[in-house]
């Protein structure tokens, strides 16, 4: 019997855009979860399906993955695909790959680096410098929103105070911006500053909140900041993956593809390790996932909760001459 043969059929499937506008990032994630398995597995440890980026493809593609009877699934990796793949998913876990929270009211576990995870993770850090008073930068888009609202539901558990500043009524305010946050924020500057986005306009209005002297606090996307972003946050925090962890899991990707990975391959590369210490354990399964001790990656340890969720270690960084040094960690939920 030939090695290949010999090798035990996938148990799990990736579901991917393989196909579409988001092909290369398919690629990508493919390689990446590669790298979680042996070295000398010749098969994939994984059935590899196009979802193609639709929810009518991602459908498709789960059904091909109950026919061969798969126990579990990674991805999709976009949140309009995961309700079409949980209900074709016959009762499988579903390991989404979206930073969408909102994915979970589906009933898969969203596996994304979520809004809430950094927002919580910041504000406690932030409460532990003596931070009380906190105005969120805010607009109409999704992130944003999902921010706010972290904020608001983790702000009694923190102990912090926080208030919604329009970021397009801050826009152009030149020198009264102070009074422009202080009337949003009770009538008094607030302590901090959350920015929930790094798009032109939030970063400018955080140059000028730099100049008044309030701490800025950003979004966990400040990790992949550009030299124009970070060099006008300068004493910034953010919360976001260690960096350290990812280097590590980047070298690996690097000295194999010779190209460089991005966050999202990285969560599919601890989604495959996930799915890897399960099986070795006979415990590819609901439970299994929920597994108190949780599981360490390329983008920190993760534990599953019951509702969906995701409870992420983060590491607490500071914006210092147009770099970032960690200072701290905090579980970001």
């Amino acid at each position: 019997m030939s090695a290949w043969a010999a090798e035990t059929p996938p148990r799990t499937a990736l579901l991917l855009p393989l196909t579409g506008a988001s092909a290369d990032l398919a690629v990508s994630m493919t390689r990446a979860a590669a790298l979680a398995q042996p070295a000398d597995r010749k098969q994939p440890e994984f059935l590899v399906l196009d979802t193609g980026g639709t929810a009518e493809g991602a459908a498709l593609a789960t059904g091909r993955a109950v026919a061969a009877g798969i126990g579990l699934i990674m991805g999709p990796v976009f949140a309009a695909e995961v309700d079409s793949v949980t209900a074709a998913a016959a009762g499988r876990p579903v390991l989404a790959f979206s930073n969408d929270a909102a994915v979970r009211a589906t009933g898969a576990f969203s596996m994304g680096i979520t809004a809430s995870q950094g927002v919580s993770a910041i504000l406690a850090y932030a409460r532990s410098r003596g931070v009380r008073r906190i105005a969120i930068l805010t607009d109409a888009e999704t992130w944003s929103v999902q921010s706010l609202t972290a904020a608001r539901a983790h702000a009694s558990r923190l102990g912090v105070e926080v208030f919604e500043a329009d970021i397009a009524g801050l826009l152009g305010a030149g020198e009264g911006l102070a009074g422009l946050l202080s009337t949003a924020s009770g009538g008094s500057l607030p302590d901090a500053v959350l920015a929930c986005r790094s798009d032109p306009a939030t970063i400018e209005v955080c140059g000028r909140i730099v100049e008044l002297g309030i701490q800025l606090l950003g979004p966990s996307s400040w990790s992949e900041g550009t030299g124009a972003v970070l060099g006008t946050v300068e004493g910034a925090w953010f919360a976001a993956p260690d960096p350290a962890a990812f280097a590590s899991f980047a070298q690996t990707y690097e000295a194999r593809h010779s190209s460089a990975p991005g966050l999202l391959a990285a969560l599919a590369f601890d989604a495959a390790g996930v799915v890897r210490r399960l099986d070795a354990a006979g415990r590819v399964s609901r439970d299994g996932l929920l597994a108190p001790e949780g599981f360490q990656g390329a983008l920190g340890a993760v534990r599953f909760t019951a509702d969906g969720g995701c409870a992420r270690e983060l590491a607490i960084q500071v914006v210092s001459q147009g770099a970032t040094r960690v200072v701290a960690r905090a579980t970001g939920q």
